[in-house]
């Protein structure tokens, strides 16, 4: 299963050309890993407050074109690891048909991105292993055949 998140590219996000200053879209990638855990029951700053994160150890990403300020675009998520602690993400972000794009049939590849979390406790960052109800979760998402992501 694939988790959606929409989202506009804004002022903030852009470089003084009114695209998307590259660092910005790791900010974006986070608020998608910040939306789908809330979305399956377990919000990030819930688990901090219980001592527990997902400090990031691994991304590689693809850039693939271009976002610019006022652009609505998606990022999919999947999962393509379920470790002892450690949880593979896979994204996709997409630019959308707007106004300024009318003319694309479809939704427009931008970025490609893996990542790899470790559950951790926090401050320490001492890996631990997944409690099985965050298991429970994260398996719907988990896809059966992983693909290349980038």
């Amino acid at each position: 299963m694939k988790f959606s998140t929409a989202k506009q590219i804004r002022f903030h996000h852009c470089d003084p050309a009114g695209i998307v200053f590259y660092p910005q879209f790791f900010y974006l990638l986070h608020e998608a890993q910040e939306d789908f855990l809330a979305h399956i029951g377990f919000p990030e700053h819930e688990m901090i407050r219980s001592g527990f994160g997902v400090p990031i150890v691994d991304l590689q990403t693809q850039f693939m074109g271009m976002c610019r300020n006022g652009e609505q675009i998606r990022i999919d998520l999947t999962l393509w690891k379920l470790g002892n602690a450690s949880l593979g993400m896979d994204y996709a972000i997409h630019g959308l048909a707007n106004a300024d794009n009318a003319a694309a049939a479809s939704p427009t590849p931008r970025l490609k991105a893996r990542s790899v979390v470790v559950y951790s406790r926090v401050p320490d960052g001492q890996p631990v292993r997944i409690p099985d109800a965050l298991r429970a979760a994260l398996a719907p998402y988990l896809e059966e055949t992983p693909t290349e992501n980038p």
